[in-house]
């Protein structure tokens, strides 16, 4: 998955202990991107990505930065990949756990399902960020004006 890496060049926004943030003009192509989950995009019309930084650069440097493509695949599996599976998990348990009663099984079972990816999103959005955060980290590859 090397070929699929995404480049952008941006200027440092900020940096401090090899992290920074970077403004990505948003470009036409940023619609469709896999990779929207690395960015954070306000009103105005620029993206702000926090990349590793071994160059140890400064605010307003010009630098490059490329976001793996796998680690935009492990982003997608973790954003929708093992929902998907809690979802299906979900359905299957609850058509041989619940009876049929007031409501019918199969609802139950979504429901289940349901929650189950709803706990999931909640844990990983509340207590998921520090784990996933250093390891998909976009990285600087190069910084414009410096030997």
């Amino acid at each position: 998955m090397r070929g699929e890496d995404i480049y952008e060049e941006g200027i440092v926004l900020s940096a401090a202990s090899g992290r920074a943030t970077v403004a990505v003009a948003l470009g036409d192509a940023c619609e469709e991107c896999t990779a929207k989950v690395f960015c954070s995009a306000g009103e105005s019309k620029q993206n702000t990505v926090e990349a590793r930084d071994p160059f140890g650069v400064h605010a307003g440097d010009h630098v490059r930065i490329v976001v793996h493509g796998e680690d935009m695949f492990k982003a997608a599996f973790l954003l929708y990949g093992i929902p998907l599976l809690l979802i299906l998990a979900g359905i299957l348990l609850g058509t041989y756990v619940f009876d049929p009663g007031l409501m019918p099984t199969e609802l139950w079972s979504f429901i289940l399902g349901v929650g189950l990816a709803g706990a999931y999103y909640l844990v990983f959005f509340l207590n998921g960020g520090e784990a996933r955060g250093e390891s998909m980290m976009p990285d600087i590859i190069l910084v414009q004006g410096r030997d």
